[in-house]
């Protein structure tokens, strides 16, 4: 019988592990497309999409280069199960 709770305890520690949600790290990886900026300078730039752990490449004109400037930059921020 103990041996059947021990095996039902690291079945369920497993299975809640599997389940979290994967958090990304900060810094460019949390960058939105800048929009309403006055600034007329143009961008093609990387930018990461939590919601489909996939990265995108977006154009925008801004003040400032945003997202990464590469895909692999970008894919370090994809979750990883």
């Amino acid at each position: 019988m103990k041996a059947y709770l021990t095996i039902l305890a690291v079945l369920l520690i497993g299975l809640s592990s599997c389940s979290k949600k994967c958090k990304t790290a900060g810094g460019a990886c949390n960058d939105t497309v800048p929009t309403n900026e006055a600034c007329l300078a143009y961008f093609q730039r990387w930018f990461y999409n939590p919601q489909t752990n996939t990265c995108e490449l977006k154009a925008y004109s801004g003040c400032s280069a945003k997202g990464f400037a590469t895909e692999a930059e970008c894919n370090t921020c994809k979750c990883k199960k």
